[in-house]
């Protein structure tokens, strides 16, 4: 079978990596990977809003193609109220019939992150008689983090998750906190994406006291003032524990300052910036343990990247992370609990050696590795192809 004959798979994110933001919605970019490596064809299509372009151009389109992954942007200019809406309904228009154009009508769409983008895929569903399928990856349904918000945004959502052929969830707490929500479906997880040739164990042990914490710096959901009271505890018992911050985000300044007003020895809470791929893990399999302080998740890829790394893992109990992880892993507390997150940081520290890391990586690899997903989404586009009534493989 020729790459053109593969069965086509239109994506339609609300987030993805554009100039705006490189990271964003980089899951989703990993999803589309992963059904490539399953064998289909994909089309991307998204839209990024540019503030500051000095264009007079209202649109840009920008098309990336590699094998079978055809990834297409189009930037609009920003605008306020009605010019505003209008501008991102042309640019969707313009970023579908590009995949069109490229790739041909598709055989199934697949929506990610509610609530536009599944309405858009409803409606090339109803016209080009496909079936489409929904992705959620949005923390906003957990009481933490209410923003599922609208009479309409409500009524449509449900319309939508209603009639997709199928719907699939990054976490079972998230779906559980969508149908707290009056969502009625029946979900299917779908995992996200390790890189398992970049996240893998170091050759050998390390003695080190570093613990690391990967972010966005957004402290609404990522606590980490907690996780900086936590660590101060921990220095009491010991002295040459080191905390590394790794990322970027709105809060970095203000957790500088929190950090600072510790008064803790000069390179005892290090940040680093933003660090990828390489550098990302070779920071991470040179520590002795990651820590995740977060009040809410939705899956918690770096935990995943850790244990890859056979690194072990404190975390507070979130995403699904307490099944996985267990007393194997690492150890889980409850959100919140600034005592029980210091102590299990120091026992994790004194016997991290206690935790086998060729474990930890063969337990992510078997569910989360980039063929473990391209497995799942084989599975999932199959069965939605056969009961949508599109055009399966041949």
């Amino acid at each position: 079978m020729t790459t053109s004959e593969l069965p086509h798979i239109l994506f339609i994110p609300r987030w993805y990596p554009g100039r705006n933001d490189p990271m964003l919605g980089l899951f989703v970019r990993k999803h589309a990977l992963a059904a490539v490596n399953a064998g289909y064809r994909v089309s991307v299509a998204y839209i990024d809003a540019i503030a500051d372009s000095d264009s007079d151009e209202n649109f840009r389109t920008l098309v990336h193609q590699e094998g079978g992954l055809t990834e297409v942007t189009v930037e609009y200019k920003k605008a306020a109220g009605l010019m505003g809406i209008m501008h991102q309904a042309s640019a969707w228009r313009k970023a579908v019939k590009a995949c069109y154009r490229l790739n041909g009508k598709p055989a199934l769409v697949h929506a990610h992150i509610l609530t536009r983008t599944a309405i858009i895929a409803a409606l090339i569903s109803a016209t080009k008689r496909v079936p489409y399928i929904i992705t959620e990856h949005w923390s906003r349904y957990y009481p933490e983090n209410y923003q599922y918000s609208g009479f309409f945004r409500k009524i449509a959502t449900r319309l939508v998750v209603k009639n997709a052929t199928a719907v699939t969830v990054v976490s079972n707490r998230l779906a559980a906190a969508m149908k707290s929500r009056g969502l009625r479906f029946n979900h299917r997880p779908l995992s996200n994406v390790v890189d398992t040739s970049l996240f893998y164990p170091a050759e050998s042990d390390l003695v080190t006291n570093k613990i690391i914490s990967i972010t966005c710096f957004e402290e609404k959901s990522k606590n980490l003032r907690l996780l900086i009271d936590a660590f101060e505890e921990v220095r009491s018992e010991i002295a040459g524990a080191t905390l590394v911050l790794v990322g970027e985000g709105a809060d970095l300044e203000a957790t500088k300052s929190y950090a600072a007003s510790k008064n803790l020895p000069a390179g005892a809470i290090r940040f680093t910036g933003m660090l990828q791929d390489e550098a990302l893990s070779a920071e991470l399999r040179s520590s002795a343990c990651l820590a995740l302080s977060s009040n809410y998740e939705t899956f918690g890829i770096v935990v995943y990247e850790a244990l890859a790394c056979g690194v072990p893992v404190v975390a507070t109990d979130v995403a699904d992370l307490k099944e996985f992880i267990g007393n194997r892993f690492g150890r889980i507390v409850n959100t919140g609990d600034k005592a029980g997150f210091a102590n299990a940081l120091i026992e994790v520290l004194r016997n991290h050696k206690q935790f086998d890391g060729s474990k930890m990586a063969t337990a992510v690899g078997s569910r989360f590795s980039p063929r473990a997903v391209s497995a799942q989404l084989d599975e999932l586009y199959r069965s939605a192809l056969k009961t949508g009534g599109g055009h399966g493989r041949a």
